[in-house]
């Protein structure tokens, strides 16, 4: 068994934290970009979605332009 008072006497042979953390601070930092990233393109979407409600004329009007935009009708 190891004690408190042996440890504090004999060198340390781990690596320094900034080492080991620094994988995490990359992954944190790449899902913060896939984060902010994917905000922008549903804030994207719903902005396209309102645009369309409006120039439709409501639901049913996007509903029918979307339905003839697909068939061709």
């Amino acid at each position: 068994m190891l004690h408190l008072a042996d440890a504090k006497n004999k060198p340390s042979m781990s690596r320094s934290h900034h080492h080991a953390d620094t994988g995490d601070d990359m992954s944190l930092a790449g899902l913060t970009i896939v984060v902010v990233l994917a905000t922008f393109i549903g804030l994207w979407g719903i902005s396209c979605l309102a645009s369309g409600l409006i120039k439709g004329g409501g639901l049913i009007g996007l509903g029918s332009a979307w339905l003839s935009a697909i068939f061709g009708m």
